[in-house]
């Protein structure tokens, strides 16, 4: 089965800006708990960095090449996760400074 191009952290936010519905953000919030499993398994991924014992080599071949192929693994942060990171270290470095 073929599947879609891959949807990159920008389309995702312009989907939410077309349809900002209670329905869309489920859906996002979704895709953000898969992405996160998805970042977790490239972690994984490079702290073992070979081929584990008693995997046959296609499983771990494509498994490899389905994690390289993400983009999030690459995707630049949008405006509204900038934003949100910036709130977040501006409340990081209040909350130090008293």
């Amino acid at each position: 089965m073929s599947h879609r191009a891959p949807l990159n952290a920008a389309r995702l936010a312009e989907l939410y800006d077309e349809e900002p519905t209670p329905v869309v953000l489920e859906l996002l919030w979704e895709i953000h708990r898969l992405r996160a499993t998805i970042l977790r398994a490239h972690q994984v991924l490079s702290s073992i960095g070979h081929q584990p014992v008693g995997m046959p080599q296609i499983v771990w071949q494509t498994f490899v090449q389905t994690i390289e192929a993400e983009p999030c693994l690459r995707d630049p942060l949008t405006p509204r996760q900038q934003r949100t990171l910036e709130q977040l270290r501006g409340a990081a470095l209040r909350r130090a400074s008293r």
